[in-house]
């Protein structure tokens, strides 16, 4: 309902002026308790931003502890991949395997003249008969051999020619064709071929490009003839050092990222006297001693932890130290050449630096799960700001219902002066007009 608005008939007064005024001092509870709304809701995202950098830790933490990270891994190279290269199969003796590659596998693949017959015809291809409309054409014989997959051969037009290949490589491969519309160019005929190829020495051949169980544990797939011997090289089982350089990485990228915000948050100071929104947001956490005795005990944790063996610091401590330095900030850094190192020389020492009985990973986790835990640590004070935001916005609504009506009866008590001033008022001229004709009467 739309408010009464008759403004200064009787009074000559600004009486949405004066409503307005009124209804500011009246608004003064609403802007304080949206600002503490906005104070809470803050809070809350921002604890919400701490907690995702945190479960990132956590789930870094548990990339690291992965048993399939620590398992044992090969890899096979060759010092000539363009003729040869080589995938692991499963488990294989470590080593340098000398290959020569002397041929390669090809299909059988016979040439024949087509003639076009004005009558339905037919032609044999492996074994199997083709039936071909009267006035077939090269292209639909083509097609029709090639809808025949039992045939065993793949067709194309070369040309004028029809050109057959044996679907399958190697000595064994044939091609055959007959038929009153066919005639073989025999020069042009080619045998199947296997791949003839030597290991170490020891003669061997495929009937594919494709050398499966001459290394075991290794497959070759040979593009090319070698112009000597090519070293296919297995390495020893061991971790790959690689991934779990990578898995450190994304730890120490993770924690610092968590840091970093933590200690942003913490550290950001109130707005005295705020003029926006955003300055009233900031300070949310300042100071909170729940989340600086989380970086304090992660930073306490792995200072305990060894992880300078694995390349792992905070930075080396100098006279330029400032309260920004990585080193005051317990921001970390690595150095992947020492894990490599460590890794080679002793992966088993390294598997227990990282997430053994001693380990920082297991040193590290229970602060983390503590955090970061739904309904406890940082999950149960987003839930306890949601509840409270919640409850604010209902004191909002029904603050703002209160002050509607407020301002309603505002409206209707200056409407009813304003009507009665005027009526006073034209009551008044009619008792002045009275009066003056009385007096004119006199005279």
């Amino acid at each position: 309902m739309s408010p009464i608005t008759i403004s200064g008939l009787g009074s000559s007064l600004d009486t949405e002026s004066i409503i307005e005024n009124l209804m500011k001092v009246e608004r003064l509870p609403a802007a304080r308790l949206e600002q503490k709304q906005a104070k809470v809701k803050a809070r809350e995202t921002a604890l919400q931003g701490i907690l995702n950098k945190m479960n990132e830790v956590g789930s870094a933490l548990q990339a690291l502890r992965s048993p399939t990270l620590w398992a044992d891994t090969q890899s096979a190279t060759s010092s000539s991949s363009t003729a040869i290269t080589v995938e692991l199969a499963g488990g294989a003796g470590p080593g340098g395997y000398q290959v020569e590659v002397t041929q390669l596998a090809r299909a059988a693949q016979r040439t024949y003249e087509f003639t076009k017959s004005e009558a339905a015809s037919q032609i044999t291809v492996g074994g199997q008969t083709i039936e071909l409309k009267a006035g077939a054409t090269l292209a639909d014989a083509v097609a029709a051999i090639n809808s025949n997959h039992e045939t065993g051969v793949s067709a194309v037009a070369a040309g004028e020619k029809l050109v057959l290949s044996s679907r399958t490589t190697g000595a064994g491969s044939t091609v055959t064709a007959s038929g009153a519309g066919l005639t073989e160019e025999a020069p042009k005929a080619r045998a199947g071929q296997d791949t003839l190829y030597s290991i170490d020495g020891v003669t061997g051949k495929s009937s594919t490009n494709v050398i499966e169980g001459a290394i075991p544990g290794v497959t070759l797939t040979v593009s090319a003839l070698t112009t000597g011997p090519a070293t296919v090289s297995v390495t020893e089982p061991a971790p790959d050092t690689k991934s779990i350089a990578t898995k450190i990485k994304t730890f120490v990228s993770a924690y610092n990222a968590a840091v970093e915000l933590i200690e942003a948050k913490v550290g950001e100071e109130s707005v005295r006297e705020p003029k926006t929104i955003e300055e009233a947001n900031k300070g949310s956490l300042f100071g909170d001693t729940t989340l600086n005795s989380l970086l304090a005990g992660m930073r306490q944790t792995l200072s305990e932890s060894g992880l300078g063996e694995l390349g792992v610091t905070t930075g080396a401590p100098s006279a330029s130290v400032t309260s920004t330095s990585s080193s005051v900030r317990g921001l970390l850094t690595f150095e992947e050449s020492k894990l490599t190192a460590l890794l080679k020389e002793d992966p088993v020492g390294a598997k227990e630096a990282i997430s053994g009985a001693n380990g920082f990973v297991t040193d590290l986790e229970p602060l983390v799960e503590a955090a970061t835990k739904p309904g406890s640590g940082i999950s149960e004070r987003i839930s306890a700001a949601t509840k409270e935001a919640a409850q604010l916005r209902e004191q909002m609504t029904k603050l703002e219902e209160r002050l509607t009506l407020r301002e309603e009866r505002l409206h209707s008590q200056f409407a009813a002066m304003e009507v009665a001033l005027a009526k006073s008022k034209s009551e008044q001229e009619w008792l002045a007009g009275q009066l003056a004709g009385l007096s004119n009467g006199k005279e």
